[in-house]
């Protein structure tokens, strides 16, 4: 009988074990988990911190015993030391190797903090896993965290924002770059959230680093940027970003970038029989056509899909995905739709405060990246059209294009989506 591993059971992880049972793998899964819980989603420990979401609400697919029994998993908890590509050998801390007959990669990443003086700073926090969620929230239902600055103007920082503005926390947002949301937002569109944030009574420290930490005797943290300021809080979140897991592997053991595993269409690696899917895989980007890593839930899980049906033997392909950031926060809808890199011609096709928002990059005739601020109704329907041009689908849907017309999107930029060169 086959025996195939999945080492790292988050979204990636799990898909590709139900893919493997439903594509027909009667053989042994063995799941390896440093947690000994079931997949979480990491885009909702903010929410859960809130105490918006209830913690099991972090785990979508459900128990780790009722995820075992229906999909029939042999679950090793703890962590592993070594996964060997060469060997098709996974060796657990424990001391316990086993080797298989094919293995997926999916360990996701890690919440990245820079090399500093001060990093374990018991007044520090980071955000990407439900015990993180679980540590802040137990700090702040304490009740006396009454100022806090949080290190990187992401996705996930501005989210920490929120919820630390809604105690009634003076926030601090603070990033290197010189705005908010630099590799998916417009200068311009940037500006303007910018003005709302401060509005909202939050402290913008932009074009600044983090140098270091030093904790204060009177409590709490004093953040050091690279300017040789320094904010005195009580607490400090770290945003900054995440890093693929990719510790167990040997070096040189796959072929890899700086954002993950290197993988073909069907998941498969350089090393026959060996998968990634996930935060650890680089994968398409539809625009570029160079493998990069797009950390969202969605695409774990359809790499996770694509790698089990490979794995099984049925024929699958992953093609890639459009780089895009959807996010709502402080009464504000922010969506970005395509590659903030790439160059073009900057066009704004409406600004209406409090009404739609809507800005593009475009060369050829073609959109390279758009920036939605205030009409989340439309996103949907604005990455489905972008998607058919990149995929060279067919005509689009004339109810969706009514649909934009409806909303108040200008024509010029519906042309856009329709193909007609402007």
């Amino acid at each position: 009988m086959e025996r195939y591993a999945i080492v790292g059971f988050g979204c990636a992880g799990y898909h590709c074990a139900r893919s493997l049972r439903e594509n027909g793998f009667n053989g042994e899964i063995h799941v390896y988990t440093d947690t000994g819980r079931a997949p979480e989603n990491p885009m909702l420990t903010t929410y859960v911190t809130a105490g918006r979401l209830p913690e099991e609400a972090g785990c979508p697919f459900g128990s780790l015993e009722n995820i075992t029994r229906n999909l029939g998993l042999t679950v090793h908890p703890g962590r592993v030391s070594l996964v060997s590509p060469a060997d098709m050998e996974v060796r657990s801390q424990s001391g316990r190797a086993a080797v298989y007959d094919k293995l997926l990669v999916s360990t996701g990443a890690r919440a990245f903090v820079p090399p500093m003086d001060g990093q374990d700073s018991p007044s520090a926090y980071t955000m990407r896993t439900m015990d993180d969620a679980r540590r802040l929230r137990a700090r702040l239902e304490r009740g006396d965290v009454k100022s806090a600055v949080v290190v990187g103007a992401s996705m996930v920082g501005i989210k920490v924002v929120e919820l630390l503005r809604q105690r009634g926390v003076d926030c601090t947002l603070s990033d290197m770059a010189p705005h908010i949301f630099p590799l998916a937002a417009f200068d311009t569109v940037a500006a303007e959230i910018e003005r709302r944030l401060e509005r909202a009574g939050v402290a913008l420290a932009f074009g600044r680093g983090i140098s270091g930490l030093r904790d204060r005797s009177e409590g709490g943290v004093s953040v050091l940027l690279s300017d040789g300021s320094c904010v005195a809080c009580d607490i400090a979140v770290l945003c900054i970003g995440t890093r693929p897991n990719l510790e167990l592997l040997p070096p040189g053991a796959l072929s890899r970038d700086r954002g993950g595993i290197l993988v073909d269409e069907t998941m498969e690696s350089s090393v026959p029989g060996v998968y990634a899917a996930g935060d650890c895989a680089s994968c398409t980007n539809l625009q570029t056509g160079v493998p990069q890593a797009v950390g969202l839930w969605a695409n774990a899980g359809r790499q996770g899909d694509v790698a089990g049906a490979s794995m099984a033997g049925v024929r699958d392909v992953y093609e890639g995905n459009l780089v895009h950031n959807i996010t709502h926060f402080m009464d504000m809808d922010f969506i970005s739709l395509g590659d903030r890199g790439l160059p073009g011609e900057h066009r704004v096709y409406s600004r209406r405060d409090g009404g739609l928002w809507l800005e593009a990059t475009t060369d050829g005739g073609e959109l390279r990246c758009v920036n939605i601020l205030d009409c989340k109704e439309i996103s949907g329907i604005v990455r489905g059209l972008l998607l058919r041009q990149l995929r060279g689908g067919g005509a689009p849907d004339i109810l969706l294009l009514e649909k934009l017309r409806r909303s108040g999107v200008d024509g010029a930029f519906i042309k856009l989506l329709e193909g007609e060169v402007q």
